[in-house]
């Protein structure tokens, strides 16, 4: 019996039955397939969602499903790493062949070339490109940028990539849509830079990790919700020395990326800035408003902004810095910690009330906890004096966390004795203990950048 027998019996029977046949889709052990009832430009976002074989199998599913994989908007990833590139690319071609659809975006892992698709038109209205290279010396054509002006994610990651842009800006590409740009490990000039800086008139996310070739760099964007930056290694020739932000009135989450060595930190102006860190002593002045750190220690305790609800650390569990800082930033909800131990400190208990451990510290998380004297005082000052507390979490490396040895842990942090009796203590052993924020939790606005308890990027290539 062919399909449209089976399909003409099933209806018969279902409407002697009494049951409505859903549109566009079947029914199984008596449940519709609603899914199949959505409109196609629903179905079609969800396919372009997809890597593009899961898309292409899409059209297996149903009758339903079949003309839709087509025509849906493609994500295209092409993998042209060295000795794969003819094989890559009669698959790439294979699938521009049997989709009709424009590409939406493109992912590409190169080894030594650019595919000759890459030209073809079915990529003029292209949406987002990611290219990622691996050893070796590439130089963006710049007929690639003919696409500019649909472009909404750009990201480029390569150790040897050269990205040389017009010397005039008005020769600059323009691209009025981006809202996402990454540069890591580019070779780029402070005015190439600059100059496509200036194109992006509605950019909110930017990352800026390991370039090389601009050693200055001003930022002042209207537009710009999420700034994150790394200069790389000690020792890296070319790389970025002072970041201005002079103006960023949206600027709401700010990451100092490990790692970043001597790189001086100063924005002018981001009255919203609610994100903040990692703040570590490898940068020798970070400048806030009115806050000026220099390794970390304030210059001086008498200015302090209001803004900041999320605060990260890398620091050794130093109880006099940390408290220092949260005077500076004294409306801190959430602060994480990611400890190293570099001096032994006695972290005294000496406390007289301040505003962020009376009204707002909420969340507090310790990442590679010790039970060392020095860990365990710094936290009992917190456990016996943060009075809003709610929860607080240890990220234990490498440790069994039984149930023995946190009960242990509970009366040596006195944890009976809390000043906030809602307080919860967790911990969780951990072989993964990274200060690294993921490039996707900084362009995602609606997720904590530090909370890594749900986070499966760790394996992700490059980022």
């Amino acid at each position: 019996m062919d399909d449209v027998a089976r399909a003409k019996r099933r209806r018969v029977d279902e409407e002697s039955s009494g049951q409505e046949l859903p549109p566009g889709g079947d029914t199984r052990e008596g449940r519709p397939d609603l899914i199949s009832r959505l409109p196609d430009e629903i179905l079609e976002s969800i396919i372009t969602l997809l890597p593009t074989n899961d898309g292409g199998r899409t059209q297996i599913l149903s009758r339903r499903w079949r003309p839709l994989w087509p025509l849906a908007p493609l994500n295209l990833e092409a993998r042209m790493v060295s000795g794969h590139e003819i094989k890559q690319a009669a698959y790439t071609d294979g699938v521009l062949r049997g989709h009709k659809g424009v590409v939406r975006r493109l992912s590409m892992l190169l080894g030594v070339s650019y595919p000759s698709t890459i030209l073809s038109p079915r990529f003029d209205k292209l949406q987002e490109f990611e290219m990622y290279s691996r050893g070796s010396l590439l130089t963006l054509p710049l007929s690639l940028f003919r696409f500019s002006p649909t472009l909404r994610v750009l990201c480029i990651c390569s150790e040897y990539f050269v990205l040389e842009l017009p010397a005039s800006l008005e020769s600059t590409p323009q691209f009025p849509n981006l809202k996402q740009l990454i540069f890591m490990l580019v070779s780029i000039s402070e005015k190439s830079l600059n100059g496509l800086l200036s194109r992006c008139p509605v950019l909110e996310s930017l990352v800026l990790d390991g370039n090389t070739g601009c050693r200055r760099l001003r930022v002042s964007s209207l537009s710009l919700r999420s700034l994150g930056v790394s200069n790389g290694e000690r020792g890296r020739e070319g790389k970025l020395e002072e970041l201005i932000v002079v103006g960023a009135p949206l600027l709401e989450r700010l990451i100092p990326r490990i790692p970043t060595c001597g790189l001086v930190i100063r924005v002018i102006q981001a009255p919203k800035l609610r994100t903040l860190g990692y703040l570590y002593d490898d940068i020798p002045t970070f400048e806030l408003g009115t806050i000026l750190l220099e390794k970390m220690v304030p210059v001086s305790l008498s200015t302090m902004t209001r803004s900041v609800k999320i605060l990260a650390l890398l620091t050794s569990p130093n109880l006099h810095l940390v408290t220092g800082l949260l005077k500076c930033f004294p409306c801190v909800e959430k602060l994480y910690i990611v400890s190293y131990t570099r001096m032994t400190i006695k972290n005294e208990q000496d406390y007289s009330p301040f505003e962020c451990l009376d009204e707002h510290l909420k969340f507090l998380q310790i990442t590679n906890y010790e039970e060392k004297s020095s860990d365990i005082n710094f936290i009992k000052f917190f456990v016996l004096n943060a009075r809003v507390l709610e929860s607080m979490k240890f990220v234990v490396r490498d440790g069994k966390c039984d149930a023995k040895w946190i009960a242990s842990q509970h009366k040596k942090l006195q944890v009976n004795d809390r000043a906030s009796r809602a307080a919860r203590f967790y911990f969780h052993a951990s072989k993964w203990s990274s200060s690294l924020v993921h490039m996707k939790h900084i362009h995602d606005l609606t997720m904590d950048p530090f909370d890594g308890s749900s986070c499966k990027c760790h394996g992700d290539i490059f980022l």
